[in-house]
């Protein structure tokens, strides 16, 4: 049987449901102690209580509206030592996601995807039980992503004499990266600046770079899974910053050269595009996608593992967090740049605003306090901008349990 997208949010926040009422119940008991189920019905919106008659424990069994919104207006009291930052921001976005599902509004693969990540995130910090469900879930919904075909045909149909042409062309970069359709690679290496100057010239690559950008974090993430299954989740994702971010995959895409590749318009190519990092990044994104498309996930595994692992082999797991330490402010950047962290949903880099609080004019004191997408999330002081802001990010990371 097949599900719509709107059919798997909703199995997913049934186990979100699940794995919240006896969480939420047992922290307002102790919080509250017999007076809890008051409490909780307390916290309701007003005009939710209207359209129903739940009491407190009908609630705690059957709406999952009422449970994420009693942990969001109760945080203080009664959630705030158990759960992160992070989990405060992810409360918020399942609301918006389980309000979207309630409307019956239709939700696409990417939605599907983050809501099914939430309420993972949500369930790993409470340790749940239905977290298991909930990956399985998230595992069906990865095999959506576009499959290879059983003759590995492409989706546009390329003549046997351009895919000739394209094997000529590419012969060398083939010998590392053997694709068996050649004209995918070509499509992965073609610029949108190219494609504008040369309209006949097939398609570009940007639908190849947001599925290579999906598969690399498929990927990434669970290479470091098996490597650190102790590492905790914040580590993880510092390591997966290292792993993944613009700088590191133009690394990967100059080891194979995929700057000499690339088809490129004639202004780019003028302004430097083939040493560019954001070009490099995505050309790499894109052949990674298209090799998955080819040849499957597994031979994408086979191609990036080693690169992961050269990585990770000159900058061990163990001396990270310890860098991490030294540079608050670079580790709390890639945190928030990461795209998981889903409360900077334009990827804006932190801002510091840092301003003299007191001293001396010898002696100067400076309170210092970080934003990300206009939300405080740390503070700190220090004799200078610079050590003010190093503890501003410090304890950001703190707030995010990251250290």
């Amino acid at each position: 049987m097949e599900f719509t997208h709107h059919q798997r949010v909703g199995q997913v926040l049934e186990s979100l449901r699940q794995g919240l009422s006896e969480y939420v119940s047992e922290k307002m008991l102790q919080k509250y102690g017999n007076e809890w189920g008051k409490k909780f019905e307390s916290l309701i919106p007003k005009h939710q209580k209207e359209k129903s008659s739940l009491s407190a424990s009908d609630a705690i069994c059957g709406d999952v509206s009422s449970l994420l919104k009693v942990i969001r207006q109760d945080w203080n009291n009664s959630f705030k030592d158990d759960l992160s930052k992070f989990d405060q921001i992810v409360v918020n976005e399942l609301i918006e996601f389980r309000n979207h599902w309630a409307h019956q509004s239709e939700f696409s693969l990417d939605e599907t995807c983050r809501a099914i990540d939430s309420a993972l995130r949500l369930l790993k910090s409470i340790s749940a039980p239905q977290m298991g469900d909930v990956t399985r879930q998230r595992q069906e919904v990865f095999r959506l992503l576009p499959q290879p075909s059983a003759g590995n045909e492409l989706l546009t149909p390329i003549s046997q004499r351009e895919e000739a042409q394209a094997r000529q062309r590419l012969e060398k970069l083939l010998k590392r990266i053997p694709f068996q359709n050649a004209s995918l690679l070509n499509q992965a290496l073609t610029h949108t600046s190219y494609k504008f100057e040369n309209p006949n010239t097939g398609e570009d690559n940007e639908q190849l770079e947001f599925l290579g950008d999906a598969i690399l974090s498929f990927l990434s993430g669970d290479y470091l899974y098996q490597r650190h299954p102790d590492l905790k989740e914040g580590n993880l994702t510092v390591l997966r910053s290292n792993l993944v971010d613009t700088s590191r995959l133009a690394t990967f895409a100059t080891e194979f050269d995929l700057g000499k590749w690339m088809r490129l318009g004639k202004g780019e190519e003028s302004n430097g595009g083939r040493t560019k990092s954001s070009l490099l990044s995505n050309v790499f994104e894109s052949v990674i996608g298209a090799y998955y498309l080819d040849s499957g996930v597994e031979a994408a595994r086979t191609l990036v593992q080693p690169l992961f692992e050269k990585v990770l082999d000159a900058l061990p797991a163990e001396n990270q967090v310890a860098q991490g330490r030294d540079n608050a402010k670079g580790w709390l950047q890639k945190v928030v740049l990461d795209p998981k962290f889903s409360g900077n949903p334009n990827r804006k880099p932190p801002e510091y605003k840092t301003i003299r609080s007191g001293g001396t004019d010898n002696a100067p004191e400076y309170t210092s306090t970080v934003y990300v997408a206009g939300s405080a999330y740390g503070s700190g002081k220090g004799t200078s901008t610079k050590r003010a802001e190093k503890c501003a990010a410090e304890d950001a990371l703190k707030k995010l349990k990251l250290i």
